[in-house]
């Protein structure tokens, strides 16, 4: 995907409400004119998060992140400026123009790298159906997964030659080099070789069923059992949740989401009518991906097995959905289970039956914890569970858990409630110069300027004032200057006000000049009276011009006398004269 002209970036941000497409992110919550909600971009307790439907803008008064609706799909999905715009113009049912390289715009490398792996996928799932895939069809039948569900996920078979993949490429034309990036072709010292060979595929998809990796798994005992893509362009496996292209619809209908680790543990599931069901495929839990899930429900089902080990490894990754208000409930299948074989053993009532009588963490968590170290460990004990106590936002819920632990470890409330402040103030340590460097981010600008800028947003008629009473070029601070400037490109004859959403789309990701913006927006909002504030602004911004040509001029002067130059004494003489005499208001 090219450039895309500055007036389709216009018509896409106004056939788009900002509201809509962050709400299908996070969740908005109606605060005056305005929705607010904690930043999906920092940790934060209290909201700080503003969306402006007047504006069209989002901006964080925490992190200082902003943007109109484009900038927020690219930070939000970590996309390219040319992806985010193809996503909002296919929600707004506008047509772009599509570039190629004869046109000297190449598509972006993301995109070419989606459409090889979509080919890729092609590949292996069409010789998962020819006759040399006889014992992969025979290994994913004993596995119980069915011919629909092979074709739903894509599933496929590689071949066992070193390079059926690569001659493939070459056939269709195929860059070897894009295949590479992709993580599909290995180069080694003879060259370039296929990575998945002799192994049953599982494509790996992306929110928005994209292909953006691979999972290649052996049919024995040989080792490794899988193999999979490296991370590339469009593949970051901490941001990836498998499944959830599936399961997107039946998490927001049953209102909680299961959460297995493995591939199989999702199909089987799936193919069982469990449509709420995503894999983390062995990883903890990120932040990433308790973002994704936010969208879609607030409670969470962990489904482990009865390893200890597993277990506790797995725990220690919960408190990230305590911290993101998502409540969590854990679900132990007997040892040696996992979804896949637990349902094919049991079958789907005895699983849903499970899920039903899952625990909530802190029961959970506390159980495991007297296992492991018995109940007469209370410093150890103590020591994991008011790490995770703190994080519940909720203070009753969090007085009542500390009452609980209490009474089952057979110690006073007050001493855990001592111990627990220890655990806050530790944690607002650690978290002080995060907050204190995003503060920093603004605040640097002339007040009188950035106050002029932002009512300039809020009043066409102001900057028109600006332009004839002040001049744009007279401006000082340098961001400023160029955010006043672009106001002018936005202005269509009949408007009454700016389109900030479009300020930010021209400012070409200068975060100086961003930052700039939102604060002049954000001092705007407490203004009654604009056209008055305006030139209360002009008027302080004309003294302290005054001022400052009667100090470069008295320095000027200062050099005439000091090389005794008597021409330019006078000639500068004069000029301060004038100043001097000259009224300003």
């Amino acid at each position: 995907m090219g450039r895309f002209p500055q007036e389709l970036i216009d018509q896409i941000l106004d056939s788009v409400d900002i509201v809509e497409v962050i709400s299908d992110y996070v969740h908005l919550k109606k605060n005056g004119r305005n929705f607010k909600t904690n930043c999906p971009f920092h940790n934060e307790k209290t909201p700080s998060f503003v969306v402006s439907p007047e504006k069209q803008i989002y901006h964080c008064f925490g992190c200082g992140a902003g943007g109109n609706a484009i900038s927020f799909v690219m930070k939000y999905e970590s996309m390219s400026f040319p992806e985010a715009v193809e996503i909002l113009a296919k929600g707004a049912g506008i047509e772009l123009p599509r570039f190629n390289a004869s046109d000297g715009q190449a598509e972006s490398v993301s995109a070419k790298i989606y459409e090889i792996n979509k080919v890729a996928a092609g590949f292996y799932l069409s010789f998962l159906k020819s006759e040399r895939a006889g014992k992969a069809r025979e290994y994913l039948r004993s596995r119980g997964i069915g011919s629909k569900t092979l074709e739903e996920f894509k599933i496929g078979y590689a071949p066992e030659n070193w390079d059926s993949f690569k001659k493939y490429c070459i056939r269709r034309n195929l860059s070897l080099k894009l295949a590479e990036k992709a993580g599909l072709l290995i180069t080694g010292e003879k060259g370039s070789y296929d990575r998945f060979r002799k192994r049953v595929i599982f494509p790996v998809f992306n929110e928005k069923g994209n292909v953006v990796a691979f999972g290649g798994r052996v049919m024995d005992k040989s080792l490794p059992k899988y193999i999979n893509s490296p991370e590339t362009p469009v593949y970051t496996k901490s941001n990836v949740l498998y499944g959830l292209n599936f399961c997107k619809r039946g998490i927001r209908e049953k209102n909680h989401v299961l959460i297995v680790e493995g591939y199989m543990d999702v199909i089987i599931p799936f193919q069982s009518g469990i449509s709420n069901i995503v894999a983390t495929s062995g990883t903890a839990l990120t932040e990433r991906q308790v973002s994704m899930l936010k969208r879609y429900t607030k409670t969470a089902v962990m489904i482990f097995d009865a390893d200890q080990a597993g277990e506790a490894a797995s725990l220690r990754g919960l408190d990230i959905l305590i911290e993101n208000d998502i409540k969590v409930k854990i679900v132990t299948l007997p040892v040696g289970e996992d979804p896949d074989s637990f349902i094919k053993k049991n079958g789907k009532e005895a699983f849903d039956n499970a899920v039903e009588t899952a625990l909530g963490l802190f029961e959970y968590k506390l159980a495991f914890l007297i296992r492991k170290f018995g109940i007469g460990a209370i410093g150890e004990i103590s020591g994991e569970m008011l790490p995770t106590i703190r994080k519940v936002n909720n203070a009753v819920v969090q007085s009542d858990y500390l009452k609980k632990l209490a009474e089952r470890l057979g110690i006073h409330e007050g001493s855990l409630r001592q111990e627990m402040v220890k655990v806050k103030s530790a944690r607002s340590r650690k978290n002080e110069p995060v907050s204190l460097t995003a503060r920093n981010k603004t605040g640097n600008f002339r007040t009188s300027e950035i106050h002029l800028l932002g009512l300039a947003c809020a009043e066409k008629e102001v900057y028109k004032k600006i332009q004839d009473e002040v001049g744009l070029e007279n401006f000082l601070d340098e961001s400023v200057k160029k955010v006043i400037k672009i106001i002018g490109t936005c202005m269509e004859p009949g408007d009454k006000k700016i389109a900030p959403g479009k300020v930010v789309a021209r400012l070409g990701g200068d975060e100086n000049a961003e930052a700039a913006l939102f604060e002049a927006l954000s001092k705007a909002e407490i203004t009654d009276d604009p056209l008055k504030a305006a030139q209360d602004c002009i008027s302080h911004i004309r003294k302290e011009h005054h001022k400052n040509e009667l100090k470069m001029l008295t320095e000027s002067l200062k050099k005439a006398q000091e090389v005794k130059n008597s021409e330019n004494v006078k000639i500068l003489l004069e000029k301060i004269n004038i100043l001097h005499k000259k009224k300003v208001n």
